[in-house]
């Protein structure tokens, strides 16, 4: 059985992606420029996005950039939690399972979201890009957020949602559910083992923590 859950945030504790995709466009068709592509955002999912954060300092400039982006955090606890998540975390909390968030957004950006959604007392662990020198799909953070938490990583279940976090997961030792969103749902998993995939939330008490030890 396992004995810990390390989530993935942005599109997977809620859909951020669909969100700042959206903000982002809003902001490029406002300045009389070409709105960025799906397969060009979706090509940036799950890591450090250096193209996209690129191409809008190309387009905006630095501050304005930080303005965006600001923009998309200050809004983004007002979205829903992805379905079946608060479930999931209310059944781990009772059976004292700990859980972690491991996520290539800045951990400053992400702990106010954590609060206002109000899942902090379940999150014992959240480390970001600032607590690592690189970000999915380096298992860096995973390792990271595993180390916190004490325990092996054989004995530490991720949840994901795209192809840079799930390699991420994997590569650090963790077995992997991706539950995948609209932004992600075309991405190509084939090349990463999966314990299981677009798996109902309810279902994964029941199918991975009651038989005996992993």
């Amino acid at each position: 059985m396992y004995r810990a859950v390390i989530f993935d945030f942005d599109g997977t504790i809620i859909d951020t992606e669909q969100h700042l995709y959206e903000v982002i466009n809003t902001h490029l068709i406002e300045a009389n420029a070409s709105p960025v592509t799906l397969d060009f955002y979706r090509a940036n999912i799950g890591g450090r996005a250096l193209a996209l954060h690129q191409h809008l300092i190309d387009v905006f400039g630095e501050q304005k950039v930080r303005e965006i982006y600001k923009a998309h955090h200050s809004h983004a606890g007002q979205l829903p939690l992805r379905p079946g998540i608060q479930t999931l975390m209310e059944q781990l909390h009772a059976r004292h399972i700990p859980m972690a968030i491991a996520t290539s957004s800045a951990r400053a950006d992400i702990e106010p979201l954590v609060e206002e959604l109000g899942i902090q007392p379940y999150i014992s662990v959240i480390k970001g890009r600032e607590d690592v020198s690189d970000v999915k799909p380096d298992p860096e953070l995973y390792l990271s957020a595993v180390q916190a938490l004490n325990f092996s990583p054989t004995y530490c279940l991720a949840i994901e949602d795209s192809v840079n976090g799930a390699t991420a997961a994997a590569t650090a030792g963790l077995d992997v559910i991706v539950n995948t969103n609209p932004m992600t749902e075309v991405s190509d998993f084939s090349q990463i083992t999966l314990l299981d995939k677009d798996i109902h939330l309810s279902k994964i008490i029941e199918r991975y923590f009651q038989g005996g030890l992993k």
